[in-house]
């Protein structure tokens, strides 16, 4: 069992709002350190160790920690488990809200689009935070954006970066003081990997395998709506770069790329 009074101590206190709050300075995912941050805030809202808490007074917390989304560390698990509220400010035009995800019972195409309508507001919240960052840094002087450099006569380079979609990967050969070689890995690929060495399906043959097809069109007419539709879901890239091929076509010039799918067929 948790003892509080074994735990840290939070003294949210009075601080002034360009602060960063003492509970957000440091974040931690250690258990006790949780326990106890929630504690304190619950007892900041005046709220008992098992006591609902309303959302309104939720958010108006955030507000006060300068806080854009936070995770539900607390609450019934019935009610609140898995998800994510999103705090959106009142604007000129619009009046404050509060947005909660959960994660869906079911993994499907509805599901995934209707979680990238809740990354709207994610993202919204996220432009904000930074926006008000880039303020900060203006304001004190810091309008620096980059560093004079030199481009090299011979030189490899790799960058490393977290896309929207995951790891996203730059790689760059340089000769003559020329770019001789470049190749970006975006994370579709990745997501989309294909069956491992034990025979485990990737994500998009799992989607698509066993998929009611509702498509009324004739097999010389079939469009595959279904099936595209399930694989288009789980990236905004997709759309344009998935199609479905029927075997009616003929191969005229095949070329090598050095990627995962070995081939380009024109």
């Amino acid at each position: 069992m948790f003892s509080y009074s074994k735990a840290k101590r939070f003294d949210l206190g009075r601080f002034r709002k360009e602060e960063t709050p003492p509970a957000l300075k440091n974040p931690s995912s250690d258990y006790a350190y949780l326990q106890a941050l929630a504690l304190a805030l619950r007892k900041e809202m005046g709220v008992t160790e098992t006591g609902a808490i309303n959302i309104q007074t939720l958010a108006n917390l955030f507000t006060k920690l300068q806080a854009v989304i936070v995770p539900v560390l607390w609450g019934h698990r019935k009610s609140h488990e898995n998800a994510i509220h999103v705090y959106l400010p009142r604007t000129a035009t619009k009046p404050e809200a509060t947005f909660e995800w959960k994660v869906p019972q079911w993994s499907n195409a509805i599901e995934r689009n209707r979680a990238r309508t809740y990354f709207q507001a994610y993202m919204a919240a996220e432009a904000l935070y930074f926006v008000e960052q880039a303020l900060a840094e203006v304001r004190a002087g810091h309008t620096k954006t980059w560093e004079p450099f030199k481009v090299p006569d011979e030189a490899i380079g790799v960058g490393f970066t977290e896309a929207v979609r995951g790891v996203l990967s730059h790689h760059l050969v340089i000769r003559g003081g020329k770019i001789a070689n470049y190749h970006p890995y975006p994370p579709t690929p990745w997501n989309g990997s294909v069956r491992d060495l034990y025979g485990t399906p990737g994500p998009y043959e799992d989607a698509v395998q066993n998929t009611p097809i509702f498509e009324e069109n004739p097999p010389d007419k079939f469009k595959g709506i279904d099936i595209m539709r399930a694989v288009r879901s789980f990236d905004p890239c997709l759309p344009c770069g998935v199609h479905m091929y029927l075997g009616n076509g003929k191969s005229i010039e095949t070329l090598h790329t050095p990627t995962a799918f070995g081939g380009i067929v024109h």
